[in-house]
């Protein structure tokens, strides 16, 4: 599951790194280009993100990112590690913040104390950020981020259906909505809210059926008929039914690529053994109804 937020907090911020700096960072600047993440250390090492900026003021320096979900004690040696990385290579002022999404209280300081050695970094707990920086975004990827951040009083409830309605009113295309809700009920465990998402969810009706989309439906048709073409060739009976099986298979992988993201494909690769038709259609009916990818482990048991 860390993951699965790691990855949702990663897209989402590639639209969303000048509201950071600008807005929670009051760090303006006249450019930034975000560069290569991978560093190699001892072993490579991949950071969330660096940045090449220019400031308002001209200077040009180098920012690193880190997002934490849970208190990893080694993170200052980490962080360092990667201080000293960016600072050979670039020869630039190094400036590193790490965001803490995490849902227990934070207990990691930024600091690393030692007689030969005072090394800070700043640490920023996202439930300590005015969510309206995130929620007025006219980006809906920055805009999923909102879930994490300080409702400033107001009650969840009302907070998460303001954060849906949005999303509703912003974006019309199916699969899309479908996605951005899944982002915010897979973000919601990290504040202890799935319970009221979904209620909200369910009850604003805005649950994404699969069985809708146009392109699942198109890809569902194209991967039969492959199957089925497949088939055909065979000319047996057996050769028919592995024709089917082939073009349920494939269904069953574009769905799981439509609802919850290709990066979840991995999880289901233990389909493909499947032989039996009724068994295809069942795990495609489960995926159908799923919330989440979690879902479909759970009640299937899991295909890896």
């Amino acid at each position: 599951m860390a993951n699965e937020f790691d990855k949702i907090i990663k897209e989402a911020l590639r639209e969303g790194l000048g509201v950071l700096l600008e807005q929670v960072l009051n760090i303006k600047c006249k450019s930034i280009k975000q560069i290569e993440a991978k560093l190699q250390i001892t072993d490579e090492r991949e950071a969330d993100f660096i940045l090449d900026v220019i400031k308002e003021d001209g200077q040009r320096v180098i920012i690193h990112f880190e997002f934490q979900a849970t208190n990893y004690f080694r993170m200052d040696h980490l962080m360092l590690r990667y201080a000293i990385y960016l600072d050979e290579i670039y020869n630039l002022p190094i400036q590193q913040y790490l965001f803490y999404v995490g849902r227990e209280p934070l207990k990691m300081t930024g600091h690393l104390k030692r007689p030969f050695l005072d090394y800070r970094y700043k640490i920023i707990d996202f439930k300590d950020i005015d969510c309206g920086k995130f929620i007025n975004s006219n980006h809906i990827e920055v805009l999923v981020l909102s879930i994490l951040c300080d409702y400033k009083g107001k009650d969840a409830s009302i907070f998460i259906r303001e954060i849906l309605c949005k999303i509703k009113d912003k974006v019309k295309e199916e699969t899309l909505m479908g996605r951005y809700i899944r982002q915010i009920e897979v973000l919601s465990s990290l504040r202890n809210l799935q319970e009221k998402v979904s209620k909200e969810v369910s009850g604003m009706a805005i649950v994404y059926d699969i069985e809708a989309d146009i392109r699942y439906r198109q890809g569902l048709e194209r991967g039969l008929e492959r199957g089925l073409e497949r088939g055909r060739e065979d000319g047996r009976t057996e050769g028919r039914l592995q024709g089917l099986k082939q073009g349920l298979t494939e269904a069953i992988e574009l769905a799981v690529e439509l609802k919850f993201g290709a990066h979840n494909l991995k999880l289901i690769e233990g389909v493909k053994l499947i032989n039996d038709i009724d068994k295809l259609e069942h795990i495609k009916e489960i995926i159908r109804r799923a919330g989440s990818i979690d879902d479909v482990i759970k009640e299937t048991g899991g295909y890896e």
